[in-house]
């Protein structure tokens, strides 16, 4: 029975391979014991990964993994926070563009609906009503003017956005004053009445 045995090393100097004649035999050389150590390291460290050098890489892509999981999750929710603020803004200027319609001095509260979307408000007298007089000099007030504050609401759908403020808005109505009552002798010019 044949034992099988290394091959013999070739030397590595590139002196000794350019000396050699093509049909020559290689040169005999026996090993050296530090030659022998380091060929026995470098086929021992090819073997692959240590079990802890593994353990550690898992580690690290884990909690890496981690960390991209939670970014992403908070950018989905910033997402969804914005999409929300949006809606809520856009369903505010429909409702303040609603009570652009509402006169305050004659329905301080009601609710209005179109489709899915529904406005309610309740308004309050800021200041006391003033009566409007005519820039072309007439003594008799036509219109009674007054500020008021509205808190309204609107909601689309029963499970849809809400949104909820408060804006002051004039209201006007017709001046129920009869002709006897006398009339102020100021106009908006500030002559008196007089021309």
């Amino acid at each position: 029975m044949t034992r099988w045995a290394w091959p013999r090393a070739v030397p590595w100097s590139s002196a000794g391979a350019s000396s050699r004649k093509p049909g020559a035999s290689k040169p005999s050389r026996a090993r050296s014991g530090k030659e022998a150590e380091v060929r026995r390291r470098l086929r021992r460290g090819a073997r692959g990964f240590t079990l802890m050098e593994v353990v550690v890489a898992l580690v690290i892509l884990a909690t890496s993994g981690l960390m991209l999981f939670a970014w992403v999750n908070q950018n989905l929710q910033t997402a969804s926070r914005l999409r929300d603020a949006q809606a809520r803004a856009q369903l505010q200027l429909e409702g303040v563009s609603w009570l652009r319609l509402v006169n305050p001095a004659r329905q301080p509260q009601g609710e209005l609906r179109q489709g899915e979307l529904q406005l309610s408000w309740t308004s309050t007298l800021v200041e006391p009503s003033r009566n409007e007089f005519d820039l072309g000099g007439n003594l008799v007030p036509r219109w009674e003017l007054g500020l008021y504050r509205i808190q309204a609401t609107l909601k689309q759908g029963e499970t849809g956005p809400r949104v909820s403020w408060e804006q002051l808005v004039a209201g006007w109505r017709p001046a129920n004053v009869s002709l006897a009552t006398p009339a102020p002798f100021a106009s908006p010019g500030g002559n008196g009445g007089r021309p």
